[in-house]
């Protein structure tokens, strides 16, 4: 039986890239997901979570920029930017290839119950300059996955895939848009490419990529960024139906009673 983090799409103890061109909505999912599961607020308004401790280390934004877009993003949630089940870290210069960053890192998931969530944005930058995939020998970055594992946690990972492309909104294709997410997704279990659809409403196009996981929800869906005027809140709320999780399986993933919404 799948024991699961966000039932129906990230299984606990898993690891899962969350990749995107820049500007593409990848930081806000990321940043939603990790008050989602330290409050245990549904997913999107449409997932349900188990509640795990986060530990989130943002290399990516910077901390001003940072802490704009989560405090927004709590405050839309109802939850406490400093809630004891969010440990936040931003420019921490974090390398995949300094041992020391990485036995803090262990330390850290080994100190909490259960299965904490990690989530690193982004990939890129703790690299460090290096190759993804150095020509023979295992890959690093798949070493890295496994070691977070088997330390305990479920891993989730922030790629930037490039500079943005102008698209029409009648050629824009999300299946075409996916293609050539091959690489990076094989040190992976699971991927999610996230595009941000031509409209004139930010919205963004979720696309799981399955490897060697048990996920329900297996096509595109759609995500909008809901917000005030004065953007002193901000929430992601899914904005299709999603037929597979209806039927015998709905009360898994789905809770039976859905308030404040």
């Amino acid at each position: 039986m799948t024991r699961w983090l966000v039932h129906g799409l990230i299984p606990s103890g898993s690891s899962m890239v969350l990749m995107g061109e820049i500007h593409s909505g990848k930081a806000w999912l990321a940043e939603q997901l990790a008050v989602s599961v330290a409050s245990g607020h549904d997913f999107l308004d449409m997932f349900r979570v188990e509640h795990e401790h986060v530990i989130l280390i943002d290399e990516d934004s910077g901390t001003a920029s940072f802490k704009r877009r989560f405090s927004r993003l709590a405050r839309g949630s109802n939850v406490d930017p400093d809630h004891p089940s969010l440990e936040c870290y931003s420019r921490c210069n974090f390398l995949l290839y300094d041992d020391e960053r990485r036995e803090w890192l262990r330390n850290l998931i080994r100190q909490q119950r259960g299965t904490p969530l990690v989530i690193i944005d982004n990939l890129e930058r703790i690299m460090g300059g290096r190759e993804f995939d150095p020509a023979g020998g295992s890959t690093p970055l798949a070493d890295f996955c496994h070691e977070l594992r088997d330390a305990g946690a479920t891993l989730v990972v922030v790629h930037q895939t490039g500079v943005r492309r102008q698209s029409r909104v009648e050629d824009w294709d999300v299946r075409k848009e996916a293609e050539g997410f091959t690489v990076i997704i094989e040190c992976f279990d699971l991927g999610m490419a996230v595009f941000r659809t031509p409209t004139a409403n930010t919205q963004f196009v979720l696309k799981p990529i399955v490897r060697e996981s048990p996920v329900i929800v297996s096509r595109p869906f759609t995500v909008a960024l809901k917000e005030d005027p004065e953007l002193t809140w901000a929430r992601l709320s899914v904005v299709d139906d999603l037929p597979e999780l209806k039927g015998s399986r709905r009360r898994d993933v789905m809770p039976q009673v859905v308030e404040g919404k």
